[in-house]
């Protein structure tokens, strides 16, 4: 289960990492791309000035405000002399604060849930997770089932809440931006949308009035990016039945 652990905490910390381009190989996305609109019409003034600077303060300032948000995307590893590059898609969705959220992860090798309640974390995964970085025998009982990790190796990491993970994405990118504001849409909904100097990074945001963190694409050695969905609007999640609970021996 400590080997449980790390696989959260390392597949956690990359998607706030390679988000930003900070990965030298990010790679491809499931999300919408935006598209670049012409249209000055769609997209208003934005409230506190035309600087990205202006722009990003105000992001922050409201994202900060927020009490949930959702995070999905598939970002990529890198690949070095050693090993290939590893695609892993999440879905990371809950408050802020990371006392309610629930966190799916795939590296295309198995699939794993994370799912903090009540002041407690289940983790969920199929047999091939399991039999990866457990045993087969674990694998027979554990796979399709939540178990209760037990409290001294659930201790929550900086980088396991949605709230961090916006946190590193804003202190990454601060003092770093282009000034230059350009109107695109993404999926449809008007957007501005910001650059990083060394043009590596572009950040999308909401052109409502809200500034609201859309989308993230980062460029360094191909495509990265996660996009940022139902602010304020995700639903809580409810611990496991007792049903869907299971124990690995010796846990």
């Amino acid at each position: 289960m400590r080997h449980a652990r790390r696989q959260r905490t390392s597949y956690l910390a990359l998607a706030a990492t390679v988000a930003l381009g900070l990965t030298a190989c990010a790679s491809t996305s499931s999300a919408t791309k935006a598209k670049p609109s012409s249209s000055s019409s769609a997209v208003g003034a934005v409230a506190t000035g035309n600087s990205a600077d202006a722009l990003f303060q105000q992001l922050r300032k409201n994202g900060a405000a927020a009490k949930t948000v959702r995070i999905k995307g598939t970002i990529s590893n890198g690949a070095t002399s050693a090993s290939k590059a590893v695609k892993v898609q999440i879905d990371i969705a809950g408050d802020l604060g990371g006392k309610n959220s629930r966190a799916l992860v795939n590296d295309g090798s198995g699939a794993m849930e994370l799912l903090t309640v009540g002041g407690k974390t289940y983790i969920k995964a199929d047999t091939a997770y399991w039999t990866k970085n457990g045993t087969a025998a674990i694998a027979k009982v554990a796979a399709g089932k939540y178990i209760l990790v037990p409290a001294g190796s659930a201790t929550t990491t900086s980088d396991s809440t949605v709230g961090q993970l916006l946190g590193q994405i804003y202190t990454s990118a601060a003092g770093k931006l282009n000034t230059k504001v350009d109107k695109t849409r993404v999926s449809g909904v008007p957007a501005y949308v910001i650059t990083t100097k060394a043009n590596d990074t572009k950040i999308y945001v909401s052109a409502d009035g809200q500034a609201r963190l859309l989308r993230v694409e980062g460029s360094k050695g191909g495509l990265s990016a996660m996009d940022f969905t139902e602010w304020n609007a995700v639903p809580p999640v409810s611990p496991p039945a007792a049903s869907q609970l299971t124990t690995i021996p010796g846990l």
